[in-house]
């Protein structure tokens, strides 16, 4: 095929996906009743058949353990007798008290999910549904309805939201949070007061969620609604800025004091987060300046396996040449407002489905490439043919990418759940299963992310770490429960489970 066969068969590709996208937009009522329920459909059938349901990494289970509580009524749990046994990431035990030291602003929707009866791993694919609508609506009023159908399209096929909008990670909910924001803030009219206090309220229960990341992409949010329009005053309609400013504090001050009253209870300081014990080191750490050039860097690897490959580059690219009219302030660097905030954060995300900590930031980087490339209803530039033609090759790629991080994620998720799964093939009652090491061979696991147990401790097994057959003893003595040892076996890829002799 010749040099103009291929301009012709790549114009031809372009306008064919422009009008689609046109088309779909036209009728939005039968587009979103069709993707929604697939989007929704195929979230849940990660959980349950690819994530098999389980929280695949420890701040999953930090999520749920908290939520159970306060669905339970309480802040904090009973901590076990030998607590030193039961070690868990995440999960303090302070004196009498066990409780989660993750942020509440997302185990709050949680917990009210399970109050109402409903199944917990349903939430996220409706959240990650209202995700494709919001980065539908958001880039249409950025740009055009063509270009808002196709990032929330291309957003959607990428396992990045995928796998983790079929998790129980907070991102989805932070990040629609966030997206609601940046779409009150792009209205033309800013002038009425519920547009700055909607967006204090969103971008402040998006703090309580993830404080980093409310933050980092909350302040760029606010200063676009602050945007000028260009008119004498500089206040455009948008209203005076204190006055925008003071409703934003307003919108935002239900969970400020939210925050203050949870972290007095827990810590005895309103300003005294919970995740201060895990992550005070983290920040900073001895060497930060190039372990964080190494960690971003790995979170770019990620971005190129887990989404359409060209993408970070194109978003590079056009952030460096975009004209005027393309530029939408600071909604255009949120992805890089990310990278800044994490950089002297020493800590690469641990179990996670692509980057994770960017995850927020996506759809903005999606919107803003999106943007850039189908500006014309044709193509009218070589570098924008180049762009259209590596997005679509990288677009085209996605369904090999998925199956690919499918196959791995269940099968290292199989070997994590051996543990109960050994269990329950043992047909184990008033039992303790005490385990050593690490758990898995594809990726393994540390036990003390595993020793996951009910809130009160009640199931017919728990989980502790193995520390010596002595101590063991006295545990199970003390629990009045069977002791077993656990061990995974890493040459044949298997677990060996013992009962512990107790006997003088």
């Amino acid at each position: 095929m010749g040099p103009d066969a291929s301009r012709g068969l790549l114009d031809r590709l372009y306008a064919a996906v422009a009008r689609v996208a046109e088309r779909a937009s036209e009728r939005p009522g039968w587009s979103l009743g069709i993707a929604l329920p697939i989007v929704v459909v195929a979230l849940v059938a990660i959980n349950r058949w690819v994530l098999l349901g389980f929280a695949n990494s420890g701040d999953e289970y930090a999520y749920l353990y908290q939520a159970s509580t306060l669905a339970a009524g309480r802040l904090w749990n009973a901590a076990p007798p030998f607590s030193d046994a039961f070690t868990l990431n995440y999960i303090i035990f302070d004196g009498p008290r066990a409780f989660s030291s993750f942020p509440v602003g997302w185990p709050l929707v949680i917990a009210a999910v399970m109050a109402a009866g409903l199944p917990v791993w349903l939430v996220n694919p409706i959240l990650g549904a209202a995700t494709i609508v919001l980065t539908a609506m958001l880039g249409t009023r950025l740009y055009s309805p063509r270009v808002g159908v196709l990032a929330a399209a291309v957003v959607g096929a990428s396992p990045f939201f995928l796998f983790n909008g079929a998790s129980y990670f907070s991102h989805t909910f932070c990040g629609g949070l966030l997206l609601g924001a940046a779409y009150l803030a792009s209205r033309e009219d800013r002038t009425p007061a519920w547009v700055p206090l909607g967006i204090g309220f969103l971008v402040g229960w998006a703090i309580l969620a993830r404080y980093l990341t409310g933050v980092a992409c909350g302040i760029p949010i606010v200063l676009w609604l602050l945007r000028s329009d260009g008119s004498p005053t500089g206040a455009g309609r948008r209203g005076p800025v204190w006055r925008q400013l003071m409703f934003v504090a307003l919108g935002g001050l239900p969970w400020v004091a939210v925050l203050a009253w949870y972290n007095v209870m827990f810590t005895g300081n309103p300003w005294q987060l919970t995740t201060l014990p895990l992550t005070r080191g983290l920040w900073f750490k001895s060497g930060w300046y190039y372990r964080g050039l190494d960690i971003i860097s790995t979170h770019l690897q990620r971005y190129a396996t887990w989404t359409p490959p060209v993408l970070v580059g194109l978003y590079v690219y056009y952030l460096s040449k975009a004209p005027r009219e393309l530029r939408r302030g600071w909604l255009d660097w949120l992805p890089v407002c990310m990278v800044v905030a994490l950089y002297a954060y020493v800590e690469r995300g641990g179990n996670q489905y692509g980057p994770r900590f960017h995850y927020e930031v996506y759809p903005f980087l999606v919107i803003f490439v999106i943007g850039s490339i189908f500006r014309t209803a044709a193509l009218v530039s070589i570098a924008q043919r180049r762009a259209f033609a590596l997005l679509a090759l990288s677009v085209a790629v996605m369904p090999v990418t998925f199956a690919v991080h499918a196959a791995r994620e269940r099968h290292v998720i199989e070997e994590r759940m051996d543990p109960s799964r050994t269990a329950a093939r043992a047909g184990l009652q008033n039992a303790v299963m005490f385990m050593s090491g690490r758990v898995g061979t594809s990726r393994s696991i540390a036990v003390e992310d595993l020793t996951r147990n009910s809130i009160d401790f009640s199931a017919p097994v728990v989980y502790a770490v193995d520390r010596s057959q002595a101590a063991n003893c006295q545990v199970a003595a003390g629990l009045g429960r069977t002791p077993y040892a656990y061990e995974w076996d890493w040459e044949r890829a298997t677990s060996v489970l013992t009962r512990i002799s107790c006997k003088p």
